[in-house]
């Protein structure tokens, strides 16, 4: 159930995001959430794409790997604080969490790296949490 989350690591310098955005817009790759962190000299660029096999290729000269990420809906109902409260309640980590730059499915989405990525669907789906899969990106 959990969706592609892409890792590039580069150089920390003006323009590197936009050589990696303007990438994947001409590869007709549309950027549903993204993350930026600095690490001193380098950085390290997350994103969840609609299509992340053609990204990787878009971006196969640049050092970077993939994983698999949770992304559920917020909704009044399923609040961030009410999402890392359940997760807490089942003592499941949130390594880091990131939101959508577009709403998906008519909701912004909260994308989670986690410890546990099966409880952590399990813990959603059961309180009845929207968690999508990667063809709902498409």
């Amino acid at each position: 159930m959990a969706v592609t989350q892409i890792s590039i690591f580069v150089e920390n310098k003006p323009g590197r995001f936009a050589e990696i955005s303007t990438r994947l817009e001409q590869a007709k790759v549309k950027t549903l959430a993204f993350c930026i962190a600095d690490a001193g000299d380098f950085g390290i660029i997350r994103l969840v794409v609609d299509r992340p096999e053609i990204a990787i290729n878009a971006l196969k000269e640049f050092a970077g790997s993939s994983i698999q990420v949770i992304a559920t809906s917020i909704t009044e109902k399923f609040s961030v604080s009410k999402i890392a409260d359940l997760l807490r309640s089942k003592n499941i980590n949130i390594d880091y969490a990131y939101t959508s730059t577009t709403h998906i499915g008519g909701n912004p989405t909260l994308i989670l790296r986690v410890n546990d990525i099966e409880r952590t669907e399990k813990a959603l789906k059961e309180k009845g949490a929207r968690v999508l899969m990667q063809e709902d990106l498409s």
